[in-house]
């Protein structure tokens, strides 16, 4: 009787920390569900970084090439968002303890690990193991918002309205696309020609609206909670999420013309982010702004997607109008610039969470963030000069390394946590 008391304890030890999807634990302790979308990101972007080196590319395959651009666009910046972000901070902001439906969670993990691990060898296969691992993602983030939430939609704070702009886009994104694969598929389209669809207002909105989201809640102060940002976040979150991406789907089925999907995607795009950027300006006049751990990242973060998202959309326009050097592509530089925009959006939210967990060490970390956010920064800009390609993969590979700092002493915590859960269990 005691031999099997003591295999039931553990393989509760087994089952409580080695499954952290499987729980449907209060909000505090949820840490697991989130780390484990952060650390899938993690692993997709470094996947991608390796298949973007120069060295593949000397004879590069479709596939190579296709898996790079897949992985850093649509693996890295949705699952951490509505996946890990999702998980650590919506909870919370609606008052509630947990996410509305944790199968939907697990079943999202589950396609989007599938498809990062078949995106190299099948492309296709990768990317409709996305599309349905995100709607999982996206309808589980919207019916707890919906269903489960304590306030008021006046009362939704930023963040909130970002993670519903978010989670609208993919929900129009996804079925177009896997609609393109099965055309692919029927009629042969190609890899490139499906990127090429994919390129300027979908990848640009399912990076802009996570990241704009992260960065007015990390560095608006506390005593302009209810200013512009609160009044414009409802209307500019709705037009970015929906209407660049309706116009896209449109365009792609020959319903709109190439002027009127130009003036949409600024008026559904660049325009609204201009009024909520204006709008955080004026808030941010008015309260006192302090530096903390995250105000580093999120800085550098608005910094790159201004950049990007001005050599995004005044490419066409310059290039008619200026002779650039040669060595700089002006589009090509704001993608990377956005992209990098986009990573450093997502590493302010990583380290607001850990700075929450580990607020006795909130003076360490926030000279780590400091410097860490410096050498990401750097390596972000060495990143779009072809010339200055080594200190870009030095800088981002000890970027790299000094994540795993915060990560360890995350994952620790929560394995100190759960086996102190699981103790008292056994013990009752």
């Amino acid at each position: 009787m005691w031999r099997n008391w003591t295999v039931f304890t553990e393989l509760a030890y087994i089952k409580v920390i080695f499954e952290p999807l499987s729980q449907r634990v209060p909000a505090r302790h949820y840490v697991g569900a989130g780390g484990a979308f952060f650390l899938l990101a993690l692993f997709a972007g470094v996947l991608g970084g390796v298949l973007g080196l120069p060295f593949l590319h000397v004879q590069a395959s479709q596939g190579v090439v296709a898996s790079h651009a897949l992985l850093m666009s649509f693996y890295v910046v949705c699952p951490a968002f509505l996946g890990g972000m999702a998980h650590w901070f919506l909870p919370g902001l609606l008052g509630v303890e947990a996410m509305a439906f944790p199968a939907f969670s697990r079943m999202g993990f589950v396609l989007l690990l599938g498809g990062v691990l078949l995106l190299p060898v099948m492309p296709m296969v990768g990317l409709s193991l996305w599309a349905v691992g995100m709607i999982a993602l996206a309808v589980n983030n919207l019916a707890t918002i919906l269903e489960v939430r304590r306030f008021s939609f006046r009362a939704l704070s930023p963040l909130v309205w970002s993670f519903i702009g978010s989670a609208l886009s993919v929900l129009v994104v996804a079925p177009v696309l896997l609609a393109l694969l099965v055309q692919n598929i029927l009629h042969g389209i190609g890899l490139v020609a499906l990127l090429a669809t994919l390129r300027g207002s979908v990848e640009m909105t399912l990076l802009s609206v996570p990241s704009v989201g992260i960065i007015v809640a990390f560095l608006l102060p506390e005593a302009a909670r209810g200013g512009w940002v609160a009044r414009l976040a409802p209307y500019v979150f709705g037009a970015m999420g929906v209407l660049p991406v309706l116009l896209w789907a449109d365009y792609l089925f020959k319903g709109v013309s190439p002027a009127v999907y130009g003036a949409g995607l600024f008026l559904g795009l660049v325009l609204p982010c201009m009024t909520l950027l204006c709008g955080f300006v004026v808030d941010l006049w008015r309260g006192s702004f302090a530096f903390k751990a995250t105000s580093y990242w999120a800085s550098g973060a608005l910094v790159l997607l201004l950049a990007g998202w001005s050599g995004e959309f005044a490419a066409p326009l310059l290039q008619h109008l200026m002779v650039l050097p040669a060595f700089f592509t002006f589009g090509g530089a704001g993608h990377q610039l956005a992209m990098f925009g986009s990573l450093l959006a997502l590493s302010c939210a990583f380290y607001g969470w850990c700075c929450a967990c580990f607020s006795h060490y909130e003076r360490h970390l926030h000279i780590f963030a400091a410097l860490h956010a410096g050498v990401t920064f750097v390596g972000a800009l060495c990143s779009v000069v072809p010339s200055f390609s080594l200190f870009a993969a030095l800088f981002m590979g000890m970027s790299l390394l000094m994540f795993a700092l915060p990560s360890g002493m995350m994952w620790y915590g929560f394995l100190v946590e759960r086996v102190r859960v699981t103790r008292s269990l056994v013990k009752e």
